[in-house]
């Protein structure tokens, strides 16, 4: 699982590398936006678990691994794995997990699935963009939209729906703008974005980019990763972003891609800047 997770990882960035244009130069400008607050600790609860800071998980064999993100002094609140419906050790961990219908397969059976779950929040198609994800045609993706997910505010009121999650390559804006043309009775609750690169100026551009360029709703970064070889400027990077985030009103949720401490050594320093950051 690690093995195509990873190879996930690289083929997004590579494609970002191809056809992602350079940055714009503001990211020391957004950093300083009005936008974002020196009240960054409101992403905080009471029970001391941050409301913005989430997992993505790839693994399904290693539940030490959950259990440890479970502790008390755990920031994180919720989680996700690209799935519809949890495995066991996501779905006893305590903490939320959040469903996704990934790609076409089985949407047809998407209400009862939520349903079931008892789910008010649903991520949707991962990467429609690139052929080594969900793969969907925009136009055929609107047409599943509003057959099976629309209806699902009916069905369930009160649920949250997220729009489709673009790579962040170049053909992620067109694809979006295509599906939002195609799928004009649709409505969507926030944006998930995936960002892969090096450095937070390009990842702060990116963030506004998206957020001004699809109807200003709110944004939930669902995928993100620095892709430096160096420990500490990736520990930086975490650092950086996630007090940034924490400040920033219409980031709603993150999730760093991905938490891996069965299988690789550098995950358990991902963890202490994500999971137990106070200690």
């Amino acid at each position: 699982m690690y093995t195509s997770v990873l190879a996930c990882l690289i083929a997004s960035y590579l494609s970002y590398l191809v056809s992602a244009s350079s940055a714009s130069g503001t990211a020391s400008s957004l950093a300083s936006s009005s936008d974002t607050s020196t009240a960054a600790a409101s992403a905080a609860s009471s029970s001391g678990k941050n409301s913005k800071r989430g997992l993505s998980y790839p693994a399904t064999d290693n539940i030490p691994d959950i259990l440890n993100v479970n502790q008390t002094k755990s920031v994180i609140s919720w989680q996700y794995d690209w799935g519809l419906t949890p495995p066991p050790n996501l779905a006893q961990s305590g903490i939320e997990y959040v469903p996704m219908q990934w790609g076409s397969g089985g949407i047809e059976n998407l209400g009862a699935a939520v349903k079931a779950q008892g789910a008010n929040v649903l991520l949707t198609f991962n990467e429609p963009d690139f052929d080594q994800q969900s793969n969907i045609d925009p136009n055929s993706a609107a047409q599943l939209w509003m057959q099976y997910i629309e209806p699902l505010r009916t069905d369930i009121p009160g649920i949250k729906l997220g729009a489709p999650a673009v790579s962040s390559g170049g053909s992620g804006f067109p694809w979006l703008t295509t599906f939002f043309s195609a799928c004009g009775n649709c409505s969507f609750d926030f944006l998930p974005v995936h960002w892969y690169g090096e450095g937070e100026g390009g990842f702060y551009d990116y963030l506004y980019q998206m957020y001004g360029e699809f109807g200003n709703k709110t944004i939930w970064v669902t995928e993100y990763a620095d892709t430096s070889l160096n420990d500490s400027e990736v520990l930086d990077f975490i650092n950086q972003t996630t007090v940034f985030m924490d400040g920033l009103d219409f980031v709603e949720r993150y999730a760093w891609f991905g938490y891996f401490v069965g299988t690789t050594s550098f995950a358990f320093f991902v963890e202490e800047a994500l999971i137990y950051p106070n200690i």
